[in-house]
């Protein structure tokens, strides 16, 4: 299983890559963030799961049964289609205007996030099965990575991301 910061980071660059580079529109860096924590979500089977054990005062597994299964990245997507067709109306919430265009950009990064999660554990986790629907196996993933490989693996991708950061935006003029 990658760490979670790997989780977080690769997220952050994957959807940072395609702002840059893919979309047409270019969309706020908030947008970005969000992909990157939603990276984490499938992940809060975790703490779900301490806690479920020490309220039952026994062990209790459900990392990997329910929020890691690839429906979540499929309704998430599908939630932001209805958003997106419907793109010209706004949103009234605190007496501020959020247009469904952007609701529907912010689901889509969700799940994006959960998708890079789900890849990343499913090409570093020996003992994974890639699932469709909760308990539900697709098959095996492609594990290319070792446990020892992962020690390093976000901070080369956050180098070879901040070097790209410089060259592309001159970051250093920030500082």
């Amino acid at each position: 299983m990658a760490y979670a910061v790997t989780h977080v980071i690769v997220a952050i660059v994957l959807i940072d890559l395609y702002r840059d580079y893919i979309a047409k529109k270019k969309f706020s860096t908030w947008f970005v963030l969000i992909g990157g924590i939603a990276g984490l979500l499938p992940d809060i089977d975790v703490p779900l799961q301490w806690i479920s054990s020490s309220a039952i005062g026994q062990a209790v597994t459900l990392h990997r049964i329910v929020t890691h299964s690839l429906v979540f990245v499929v309704l998430f997507l599908l939630v932001a289609l209805v958003f997106h067709l419907q793109k010209h109306k706004n949103l009234s919430i605190f007496s501020r205007k959020i247009s469904y265009g952007n609701i529907a950009l912010f689901f889509t990064v969700i799940a994006a996030g959960w998708l890079t999660h789900i890849a990343l554990d499913c090409g570093v986790a020996g003992d994974y099965s890639l699932t469709w629907f909760p308990g539900i196996p697709l098959g095996f993933c492609f594990h290319p990575f070792s446990g020892d490989a992962l020690l390093g693996l976000d901070a080369v991708i956050l180098v070879l991301w901040l070097i790209h950061e410089e060259w592309a935006r001159k970051i250093k003029d920030f500082i």
